[in-house]
């Protein structure tokens, strides 16, 4: 009896050491963290904008700008923040001194990284400090855009005769006096229009192959600027033709258009919307208080007026700065 007893209790305690556990080793899922997607567009079929990384020191709200409860709770006209990814691939479309002003001001900077190049502006010259410390410097990355009532900018450029300048920076084109727009309650003479590649100003993180800058400035002494953004096309644009054509080779060359004179309004694109903000030179100085006026659509240009350029100024335009606590506004 007690040899059966000991021979049940054997096969009980085999059978529930041979039985498979319920609780199987199953792996944890594991916590998938994923890096937000850059802002790109689809590539054009005429010519791939450039992307470039957004700035991540904005103190205020996604990309530095406030939100519309945080700054515009008060005010009843405000509107929904509008925000930019990339631009469609097919949207629609200074050494010299005077009257011309100085955005491109003398000295041996330039855009090559090392002691001279855009990170070192800010030490080179005491009258170079905002290039370091302002907190409203140009050019910037347009990810959001409050709509406003705006008028539209009055744009009214006539012929003029034209000098072209290579001040070493960029090709600088000075005219004569008379053109002027009416932007935001007040009058801009028009002094000199010049060009960056690729463009300083970016859009949902694209910059265009080209800008063109319209430098003007006000009886107060107040300059604007306005960005016209060049994309590449399969046409040439006549006015570009002609200006390269007698496009100054040396630095510090100039040669004068003598009997023909042109419009800069060949350079601006058929629909004229665009974005605000308050901004600065692009160059050294930097200095601020700068009304920044972006055109939303881009003009184009051929490869060949684009290559031509950049066989001078293969890359002249500074980095992305900061948004800092800045709005950009564009109407509605």
């Amino acid at each position: 009896m007690r040899y059966s007893a000991l021979m049940m209790c054997l096969t009980v305690a085999f059978t529930f050491a041979a039985e498979p556990s319920h609780k199987a080793a199953t792996p944890e899922p594991a916590h998938k963290t994923e890096k937000p997607a850059a802002e790109t567009v689809a590539p054009s079929h005429d010519a791939p904008p450039e992307t470039i990384p957004v700035p991540h020191s904005a103190p205020v709200g996604k990309y530095g700008i406030p939100s519309p409860g945080a700054s515009h709770r008060s005010n009843s006209n405000s509107h929904a923040a509008k925000k930019h990814s990339a631009p469609s691939a097919h949207a629609p479309a200074a050494a010299h001194g005077g009257r011309h002003g100085a955005p491109h001001a003398g000295g041996h900077w330039g855009y090559e990284d090392g002691s001279t190049g855009p990170n070192s502006w800010g030490s080179m010259s005491p009258s170079f400090a905002l290039c370091a410390e302002g907190k409203e410097q140009s050019p910037i990355n347009i990810t959001t855009s409050y709509a406003q009532e705006m008028e539209k900018i009055k744009f009214n450029y006539g012929m003029t005769r034209i000098i072209a300048v290579n001040n070493g920076h960029t090709i600088q084109l000075n005219i004569d006096p008379g053109s002027y727009i009416e932007a935001l309650g007040s009058k801009y003479q028009l002094l000199q229009f010049h060009f960056h590649t690729p463009s300083e100003e970016a859009i949902g993180g694209i910059r265009y192959p080209m800008v063109a800058h319209l430098v003007h400035k006000s009886e107060e002494g107040k300059l604007a600027v306005v960005a016209a953004l060049i994309q590449q096309g399969a046409q040439d644009n006549p006015l570009i033709e002609a200006l390269w054509d007698k496009m100054p080779d040396e630095h510090n060359e100039s040669r004068t258009f003598d009997k023909l004179t042109y419009s800069p309004a060949a350079l601006l694109p058929l629909d004229q919307s665009f974005y605000t903000f308050m901004g600065s030179l692009t160059t050294p100085p930097c200095s601020e208080g700068v009304r920044w006026l972006v055109m939303k659509n881009p003009l184009s240009i051929s490869a060949k007026q684009i290559a031509r350029f950049r066989k001078l100024f293969p890359m002249n335009a500074r980095p992305i700065q900061s948004i800092n606590a800045r709005n950009v506004m564009e109407g509605m």
